[in-house]
């Protein structure tokens, strides 16, 4: 992954450590155990926007742009 360009190198205060789990039929899954940085974590809530809202921002808008996140995990 380092070497196709997916990850990179990181110098930030924080690390989890990767956990390989075996799923049921067999094969591996690769987790991410986050418990020590979210005990450090501020809880800080953002209250969901309004469909009204968004749309009335949109109106007049000429352009639009349309994101898949299947592969976000890459």
């Amino acid at each position: 992954m380092l070497a196709s360009g997916v990850i990179e190198p990181s110098t930030a205060p924080y690390a989890s450590p990767i956990v390989v789990v075996k799923k049921p039929d067999g094969s591996n899954r690769i987790c991410v155990d986050f418990r020590k940085l979210n005990k450090v974590t501020i809880f800080d809530p953002e209250s969901m926007p309004q469909m009204q809202d968004i749309f009335a921002e949109l109106s007049g808008s000429r352009y639009f742009s349309k994101f898949d996140f299947c592969k976000g995990y890459w």
